[in-house]
């Protein structure tokens, strides 16, 4: 199957919210995968869509920590492959600390557990990315409901699977950084020219890119190519400027896309990812291309700088697989060439991003004279009872007021932190910081494809990895620590506490 198709025309426009609340299981057998399609096409959008929204938060029943998984065919445009896990291992990648920073365990049923053994350094869960095979969920014996007193997400452990992406060593032979100042999340995009576009998108790109092991340049080429240098509809009204199908956060638009088969083409209806802001998109996008789908999480792995030497090799490794068009490949090979789109994949995982004047967190004063922040208490403080019991989300709360901070009783679920805490006046940033909330979108850094995550940033690497203090990744209300590589760590929002 492919994934990208070209479309010339879009009708019969609906939008839909879906009733997916897949949420994660912990059988360690294998690494889940948390993309709700795998095959985004280019659409034309100029037509008009009707539009109508069914249930814009999915309602699940909490029975136990271990969620039941139910059959959501029922709905094509989201599919979650979270039936088969894996759970974070210390035996394959660095492992944490046993100093004192881990929280200490507890027997009392109402103050949280830590695991035995440390976490370990993992990306993003393998999103689950198709349209043809039949879709599959979780269900998320919690959920987030705006207007409520509580914010819940799923009460399971968070999976942490392995990445090749992050380990294997590039091959790509241009020139590379050796630091570059941090570029802010993408809020809006020029659409005056495609120049105009590309600067508006590119510094961010380049980073996120870089050290998510991809070329910036491939990225920038397929940003102009599906969404018209973002004057299409799909990016103007939904923000998706990679026309990735599915759902996210359970909300997609159907369109019928112009697809082919060799050199035929024909026309199916596909369900299209709707973002809240374009760089939401960009996060999505990249961690499909590093997780790839369930059926093969190195579908993409020929376009990694670990394989391919340059963007023409990219390219070409794309053609086939990620695009139906039989021209695809040659394509983004002259836009690269015609706007000198190269000039942006000399960042990787060594080069070291710079932030400007990042104000210091206000809990960075507990820990003292020492290097580590105090053990967690396991106290529940006032106002956390606005979280779901267990969950990452409560934790965060309850170790920022601990800490001597403060944070938002109403942040909703830990991917919507994030956007979030800067509606509510908190200072955010995309480059890690100490005695920072780190919010994970969904599918990031194994989080459900629904509710994202939210966790405590304990400690920042000179490579831009993370150590962070978590609960829900083990089970829930079970404390851990883990170490987060530099490319999942960017694609994170960080903020700071008050």
């Amino acid at each position: 199957m492919t994934v990208f198709g070209v479309a010339s025309n879009a009708d019969e426009v609906t939008v839909s919210s879906s009733g997916d609340t897949s949420g994660i299981t912990s059988d360690s057998s294998k690494p889940s995968t948390s993309d709700s399609s795998s095959k985004p096409s280019t659409s034309d959008s100029s037509s008009k869509p009707s539009t109508s929204d069914s249930s814009s938060k999915p309602s699940t029943s909490d029975s136990s920590s271990k969620p039941s998984t139910s059959d959501s065919s029922s709905k094509p445009s989201t599919s979650d492959s979270s039936s088969k896990p894996s759970t974070s291992d210390s035996s394959s990648k660095p492992s944490t600390s046993d100093s004192s920073s881990k929280p200490s365990t507890s027997d009392s049923s109402s103050k949280p557990s830590t695991s035995s053994s440390p976490s370990t350094n993992s990306s993003a869960s393998t999103p689950s990315t198709t349209t043809q095979a039949p879709s599959t969920s979780a269900s998320a014996p919690f959920n987030y409901s705006q207007g409520t007193t509580s914010y819940n997400q799923t009460s399971t452990s968070v999976q942490i699977p392995s990445s090749s992406a992050d380990s294997e060593k590039s091959v790509y032979t241009g020139p590379v950084l050796k630091e570059i100042d941090a570029a802010k999340p993408i809020e809006k995009i020029d659409v005056t020219s495609t120049d105009a576009f590309i600067k508006s998108i590119a510094d961010r790109v380049r980073i996120l890119a870089g050290k998510n092991n991809l070329y910036a340049s491939i990225i920038l080429a397929q940003a102009i190519l599906e969404s018209g240098s973002g004057q299409s509809n799909m990016s103007q009204q939904y923000f998706n400027i990679f026309n990735i199908t599915g759902a996210y956060l359970g909300k997609s638009i159907s369109f019928k896309t112009e697809e082919f088969s060799g050199n035929t083409p024909f026309y199916i209806e596909q369900s299209f990812r709707i973002y809240s802001n374009y760089d939401q998109a960009l996060d999505d996008y990249i961690n499909l291309m590093i997780k790839g789908t369930t059926w093969n999480s190195e579908i993409y792995a020929g376009a990694w700088k670990s394989h391919a030497k340059n963007y023409r090799e990219a390219a070409e490794a794309l053609q086939g697989i990620f695009a139906t068009d039989p021209a695809y490949a040659q394509k983004l090979i002259e836009l690269i060439q015609e706007y000198k789109l190269d000039a942006y994949d000399n960042v990787d995982s060594s080069t070291q991003v710079l932030g400007d004047n990042i104000p210091t967190s206000p809990v960075v004063t507990s820990r003292g004279d020492k290097s580590d922040f105090p053990v967690y208490n396991g106290e529940q403080y006032p106002g956390s009872e606005s979280y779901a019991f267990g969950n990452c989300t409560q934790y965060v709360y309850n170790r920022i007021i601990q800490l001597g901070g403060k944070i938002g009783n109403f942040m909703g679920n830990g991917g919507e932190w994030g956007i979030n805490a800067k509606i509510q006046g908190y200072y955010t940033t995309s480059v890690p910081t100490e005695g920072y909330a780190v919010s994970f979108p969904p599918g990031v850094a194994g989080s459900s494809i629904i509710y994202g995550h939210v966790a405590f940033v304990e400690k920042v690497y000179s490579d831009n990895s993370i150590l962070v203090s978590e609960m829900n990744v083990k089970g829930n209300n079970i404390v851990s620590e883990r170490h987060i590589s530099a490319g999942v760590a960017a694609l994170a929002t960080y903020i700071q506490p008050k």
